[in-house]
């Protein structure tokens, strides 16, 4: 499965990429991690790639995602061309007003209302995304937050990471 998430800088875009890579190896699974970002450290665009597969991964980058996560719609315009036609939109939707079938929440408002901190958008998405897709095992992401997050932040990410994957359910 090819995913892509995309947003801006400062929305954690990379981070959710890398834990999601992470929650796949941990699964056993081949997997390929890659990210675009630009000079701009905030506001400019960030793309995290993601490819997983249980047999040998010949690509060295997405080619055509089957699932495109749209944290803003700088991201979501960078990349849109790049999904497939019949690949899964799932987006931030105060954020992001796609041109195209959806599926999605208000991620950074839900970040907020469960965490306080708008910062914990990338979790929020990445356990809507996790819900949808069944990419990856809950817990096998729970394991890659406690490994790549700041110490000390486990604890509220994995709490973003549920309510996340607690919408996504729905």
């Amino acid at each position: 499965m090819q995913i892509r998430l995309a947003g801006i800088g400062g929305q954690g875009v990379v981070l959710a990429g890398v834990i999601l890579g992470e929650a796949a190896a941990i699964e056993g699974l081949n997997v390929l991690q890659t990210q675009d970002y630009s000079s701009a450290s905030r506001g400019g665009h960030s793309i995290a790639d993601v490819i997983i597969s249980k047999e040998p991964i010949y690509d060295v980058m997405v080619t055509r995602a089957d699932v495109l996560v749209a944290l803003h719609q700088l991201g979501y315009d960078t990349v849109k061309n790049e999904l497939r036609k019949d690949g899964l939109l799932i987006i931030d939707t105060d954020l992001v007003k796609p041109d195209r079938e959806y599926v999605g929440a208000p991620f950074t408002r839900i970040a907020e209302e469960s965490t306080g901190l708008a910062l914990t958008v990338n979790m929020v998405a990445l356990g809507y995304l996790v819900a949808k897709t069944g990419v990856v095992k809950k817990e096998n992401v729970e394991e890659a937050i406690r490994r790549r997050v700041p110490k000390g932040t486990e604890e509220i990410n994995i709490k973003a990471f549920r309510a996340g994957y607690e919408e996504g359910l729905k």
